[in-house]
């Protein structure tokens, strides 16, 4: 809330560097209206984060050396809102996967389920997005996270959503009992029709 880019002296405007409410115009390869000059981090329109910004710089400098990277796919970045109890999220939410997929499934899966949060007295969920209807076989484009210290469960979150994972790809992943990580085990189990500690 109230960032924005810090672009007003930078004497882009008189460089002839487009610009869109303070942030530089990029295309898809970070670069912008000149030839050769590219723009990455806050400046550019999208998630503020640190870590976009980083995955941004490195893909100019391969880009620039003739490495040819993929694009980053910015629905792919991790978002987390540093707050108690926590907020975590990878990939489209339920209205965007709704928007690009027609039908969607999904489910929440309540840590109190799960042995690490009853010992850390932690209480929230972890809600999958999965591509399809519930008798399809379909990845999953988006998990979502509340409750404290789910930020640390997004590096793997990011990983199912990126790679395409479908439920019963990630259900059969043996993940260390007691950890809080082992509800995205669970919410998987549980999405592949395998529920295993289910709390309601």
């Amino acid at each position: 809330m109230g960032r924005g880019p810090n672009t007003a002296d930078a004497g882009l405007v008189e460089a002839g560097i487009t610009l869109d409410r303070g942030f530089v115009t990029v295309n898809g390869r970070l670069s912008t209206n000149h030839t050769g000059v590219y723009a990455v981090g806050d400046i550019v329109p999208g998630l503020q984060l640190a870590h976009r910004g980083f995955q941004q710089g490195v893909f100019v400098a391969e880009e620039i050396a003739g490495l040819n990277p993929a694009p980053i796919d910015e629905s792919g970045i991790p978002r987390v809102t540093y707050s108690n109890p926590e907020l975590a999220s990878g990939g489209l939410t339920e209205t965007q996967a709704r928007e690009r997929h027609g039908d969607v499934t999904t489910l929440v899966y309540d840590l109190a389920g799960n042995g690490k949060s009853q010992i850390l007295g932690a209480s929230g969920g972890v809600k999958l997005v999965k591509a399809g209807g519930p008798d399809t076989d379909g990845p999953v484009v988006g998990i979502h996270l509340a409750g404290s210290r789910v930020g640390e469960m997004i590096s793997e979150a990011q990983l199912i959503v990126n790679w395409g994972a479908h439920p019963n790809e990630v259900a059969q992943l043996v993940h260390a009992h007691p950890t809080q990580s082992e509800a995205l085990g669970e919410a998987h189990l549980a999405l592949a029709g395998k529920p295993l500690h289910a709390h309601s």
